[in-house]
């Protein structure tokens, strides 16, 4: 090959990764988004409520949101760039099946409602991840498929059908993250079966078998590193497991933590590091950093009896976000909200100041710019 070609295809390449991968600039990993919710005292009306930072988290300021918000909640959000996020919305009632997509360009100063496709089984959207400024995924709580090339002009419905053609049902999403051609999803009422994964980009989709579930348990949490290694939490049990083969083969950890928690939230931060953060009800929220060697743990633990702990955001294996709400038994005077952030590993949390204007937002989940939440 001449230099001339070397260096064209070089060129391809990297045009190829960046377009595929999100903006992780050092100067846009200080950039994030917190989604939640926040409920009318006297109406009992819920409204969507969208945070966001450009300093890592020194301020938060709540976005303004258009009022299409109103009767809705905050489900997922996804930062890809300094201007450019998706989130995910569903009505409080999951039943009713209505929610929407919401995308925005400069930052979070306007958000914008965006039109879904006709003929969705449900239009509550239960996750969203964005991969470039223009590119995005999202999933609906019954197992609808989108995806948009022109940053959310356009959402086109992705059958998801095995390789032989039959159509893949699914019955309650809580969970998906995306990786290269990689699409995760997860489904808590398949039970074992409940991994739907595409490693061709939606073109075909697969069941794949999780061992050792206790019955009656599904997966609620999914977290791709790569396009090889992917994670896997499931509904009240402390085990993570996970696959180092794409999905051929999925292993459970020998140990565990929490055993009668959900883990509300994982991301990979590294091949062997996961970030958990668990809901205990009455009990608050417990966080871990969990290093995972040959099916063992081990583990950085921090636990807060105020907030149960809903998402995380690991920019890499010492750094993270970590956002939750206010249990019952909470002191009445604390925001129903919480942001914590980490800078050691989580051997230490720092409570970050949630802005007067949002005391009254329930904090579900956080993304940050780089990171793979």
């Amino acid at each position: 090959m001449t230099h001339r070609l070397l260096l064209l295809s070089l060129v391809a390449v990297s045009l190829a990764v960046t377009a595929c991968g999100t903006d992780s600039s050092p100067e846009h990993r200080r950039n994030g988004w917190v989604i939640g919710a926040a409920t009318d005292a006297v109406t009992g009306v819920t409204t969507a409520k969208i945070l966001a930072t450009a300093d890592g988290g020194t301020t938060w300021t709540l976005q303004a949101t258009p009022q299409a918000f109103t009767g809705m909640k905050g489900n997922d959000i996804s930062a890809v760039s300094a201007d450019a996020a998706w989130a995910a919305l569903g009505t409080e009632n999951e039943g009713e099946g209505q929610g929407a997509i919401a995308h925005t360009s400069n930052g979070g100063v306007t958000w914008r409602m965006q039109l879904l496709p006709p003929g969705m089984v449900s239009r509550h959207i239960k996750g969203i991840k964005g991969i470039s400024p223009t590119e995005a995924w999202a999933v609906s709580l019954r197992g609808d498929v989108l995806h948009t090339l022109d940053a959310g002009t356009t959402w086109t419905a992705v059958p998801v059908r095995r390789s032989d053609g039959q159509i893949i049902s699914m019955q309650q999403v809580n969970r998906m993250d995306v990786t290269g051609n990689d699409i995760w999803i997860v489904d808590v009422l398949a039970l074992s079966q409940g991994v739907i994964h595409s490693p061709d980009r939606g073109l075909t989709w697969r069941q794949e078998q999780l061992p050792g579930l206790l019955s009656g348990h599904g997966p609620l949490t999914v977290s791709a590193h790569s396009t090889q290694t992917a994670w896997v939490g499931v509904n009240s049990e402390g085990n993570l497991w996970w696959t180092d083969n794409g999905g051929a083969l999925w292993n459970k950890s020998s140990d565990s933590i929490g055993g009668t928690a959900d883990f509300d939230d994982i991301c990979a931060s590294s091949d062997d590091t996961v970030w958990v953060a668990m809901n205990q009800g009455l009990g608050g929220g417990v966080t871990a950093r969990i290093v995972v060697t040959g099916g063992a743990f081990s583990t950085v633990q921090f636990t807060d009896v105020d907030y149960n702990f809903e998402g995380i955001s690991p920019l890499d294996d010492q750094r993270a976000w970590l956002v939750g709400m206010k249990t019952y038994r909470a002191d009445p005077g604390l925001p129903n909200g919480v942001i914590y952030s980490t800078r050691d590993g989580g051997a230490t949390w720092q409570k970050e100041t949630v802005p007067d204007t949002a005391r009254d937002v329930d904090c579900w989940k956080v993304s940050f710019v780089g990171a793979r939440r």
